[in-house]
Formats: C-alpha cells, sequence, structure tokens
C-alpha cells in the first residue's frame, strides 16, 4: 500500500511546527525542537508516533466527516496513535515502520533512559488506501495483545454542543496524543485554530451542555 504521490522531502530538513495559540501549553511546546536537533540527543530514548489520515468528504447522520483520521485503544485502556519505543541503534523512521508492521499491519515505508525524544509523524493516504488498512488491522502481530482495537476520530460536534469531538478528547489519552491529534488538525488543515479553540472549550466545559445523551 502506497500514498499519494508527493514531493519527498528529508525528515532532518523540517523546521520545528508551528503551534496554534489554543495548544500554546507547557506539555506541547515544552522543548519542542526539530528532528535533526533531536538526533543530537544520544543520551534520551526515543518513542515515534504517525498520524494517519485520510481526507473523507461528505456527512454522516451526526455531522461532517472532513477527514478519516486513524487512533486505536491501547492495551491501558488509553487512546494513541500506531508506534511506540525505538530500540538502541534502530533508525527512528526503522523504527517507525516496525511498530506499524506490528500494531496495524502496515510498513509504509518512509523514507528516510530518563529522558524522551518524541518523534510524531503525519502520514496522509486515501480514503480507499484507509479503509483497507482499517480492514486489515486484525491481522496485525499485536492486535490483541497490545493494541485492542482501531477507531475513527469523530470531527463535528453535535447539536447538543457536547457530543463528538468535545466528548472524545474528555477520553484518557497515552501521553501528549491528544496535544498531537489536535496538532495534526491545524497542520493538515482539517480544522482551524478557531474551531479547535472552541472544541477545547466545549470539552472542557462539558456541564453547560443541555444534553450529553
Amino acid at each position: 500500500m502506497s500514498g499519494p504521490e508527493q514531493k519527498e522531502v528529508s525528515p532532518s530538513a523540517l523546521p520545528v511546527p508551528e503551534i496554534p495559540k489554543c495548544l500554546q501549553i507547557r506539555s506541547v511546546t515544552k522543548g519542542l525542537i526539530s528532528y535533526a536537533e533531536s538526533l543530537e540527543m544520544k543520551q534520551c530514548r526515543r518513542a515515534a508516533h504517525a498520524c494517519i489520515w485520510a481526507p473523507h468528504p461528505g456527512f454522516t447522520n451526526f455531522g461532517e466527516c472532513r477527514a478519516a483520521i486513524m487512533m486505536h485503544l491501547r492495551f491501558d485502556g488509553t487512546f494513541g496513535f500506531p508506534g511506540g519505543l525505538i530500540e538502541d541503534g534502530e533508525d527512528v523512521i526503522d523504527g517507525l515502520n516496525r511498530e506499524m508492521a506490528e500494531e496495524i499491519g502496515w510498513n509504509p515505508a518512509l523514507e528516510t533512559r530518563k529522558n524522551m525524544v518524541l518523534h510524531f509523524f503525519i502520514v496522509q493516504i486515501t480514503l480507499e488506501q484507509f479503509t483497507e488498512l482499517e480492514k486489515n488491522c486484525v491481522l496485525a502481530p499485536e492486535y490483541g495483545n497490545e493494541v485492542f482495537g482501531t477507531i475513527r476520530v469523530p470531527l463535528y460536534t453535535m447539536a447538543n454542543e457536547y457530543s463528538g469531538l468535545p466528548a472524545f478528547l474528555n477520553n484518557k489519552f497515552i501521553g501528549i496524543a491528544k496535544q498531537q491529534l489536535l496538532l495534526a488538525l491545524y497542520q493538515q488543515k482539517i480544522m482551524p485554530e478557531s474551531e479547535i479553540t472552541e472544541v477545547l472549550y466545549k470539552s472542557q466545559n462539558y456541564k453547560l451542555a443541555p444534553s450529553r445523551v
């Protein structure tokens, strides 16, 4: 399976991503560095994860689809993105490819101790490829062990001003996976900053919703 043709860019050439104001909090911006800078931190353990998404125009009975974004339910009961720890001496990209092959049965062949360096990649594929990947996830080696299921993130807010994405954000996420999700929405122009800010407000003030059913 391969994604749509895109101009190849070396990860080492990628700059520090722009962070929208609504996500400029300590857990996201503290220690934010470029990929090239991260490779100089030899004393740190590494982990890499990927947000896999596909454009998905159209509507469901509950709201606009916009995009299909894959997250999964982990063995510890939290939501996160495919990926995991990079082994000592292993290339970051190779390690991420290995983790995705183990957890969701897909190796996209991406090019090229106490402290932890977290690498986060965003991979765009077609909706047809995304649907095929969902079907094949149950055949992955770690399905039922590290991964208990994959889900699509609801990117709409229902009429009660809470159900949908605001409610989803009140689930338990591993590490900073929730912030990574919102950053991906912003970086890929799936959702504008103003709407992300509104969704966060509704999520954090869910008691204001007239009905949460």
